[in-house]
């Protein structure tokens, strides 16, 4: 059994530049390009608009500041003074919903109850959490925890870790990578497949209809240390708006 709750803050907003070319760069013919366009590129240029937009300027351009605002603007003004046309109607702003959540949990102390006795794993050392969900508070006092080795299920490779387990409304806890770290013969090997990304094994997860999920880090497994996952796994998340999802943590 686990006992924790996790508190959620959740912020909105609208609002990125997209610019994409309607030619395929393989159907480029470099003596149809409008003269014009080809001289204007330049490395000088290229290096101008590079030390520009890394500048301070623009205050690290991440989502949701006042630095974003400033990116977007000064892109599409330089759109604007090359007589690019909007490529978006009369716009060229596309509207992409993103949300920024922040989790931490109400309690640092996360607790595990067995037959053989209890085991507490504390915030940032020993576990991180986060959710997908945009709720102000996520309650999950007890669940019950299922091993469910990679938490993966694939067909094409007659491989699934979910078979004759009941993980619905529980949290299941899986490991890193896939099956062909540990054995060649399975999956494609050293090479890992998208089944071993962390972010499938949420989706599965909530495809199954588990509660939770817990991910085992392994440094070997994962090829960054736990200080990675540390630092990239609190304070603000930004994401696409998450579609609806059964898990409310990971």
């Amino acid at each position: 059994m686990m006992n924790n709750k996790l508190f959620i803050g959740a912020a909105l907003l609208l609002g990125l530049a997209s610019c994409k070319s309607g030619v395929e760069s393989s159907s480029y013919d470099k003596n149809s390009l409008d003269s014009s366009a080809t001289a204007a590129i330049t490395e000088e240029s290229y290096k101008a608009y590079v030390a520009k937009l890394s500048s301070d300027e623009f205050l690290g351009r991440k989502p949701f500041s006042k630095g974003d605002t400033l990116t977007v603007n000064y892109i599409q003004d330089q759109f604007k003074a090359l007589g690019v046309e909007p490529g978006n109607g009369d716009s060229y702003f596309q509207e992409v919903p993103m949300v920024e959540i922040s989790s931490k949990p109400v309690d640092p102390n996360l607790t595990f109850k067995g037959k053989n006795g209890d085991l507490t794993a504390k915030y940032l050392d020993d576990y991180v959490i986060g959710t997908p969900q945009m709720a102000d508070q996520i309650d999950v006092e007890n669940t019950e925890l299922v091993f469910a080795g990679f938490g993966i299920v694939a067909p094409e490779y007659k491989w699934n870790d979910y078979e004759g387990l009941d993980v619905k409304g529980k949290t299941v806890v899986v490991m890193v990578s896939d099956p062909g770290r540990y054995d060649k013969n399975l999956f494609k090997a050293d090479t890992m497949t998208y089944y071993g990304r962390w972010i499938y094994k949420f989706e599965e997860a909530s495809r199954q209809g588990a509660t939770g999920i817990l991910l085992i880090h392994e440094t070997e497994a994962a090829s960054y240390g736990w200080n990675v996952v540390r630092s990239g796994w609190t304070g603000p998340q930004l994401s696409l708006v998450p579609e609806k999802q059964r898990c409310k943590f990971k």
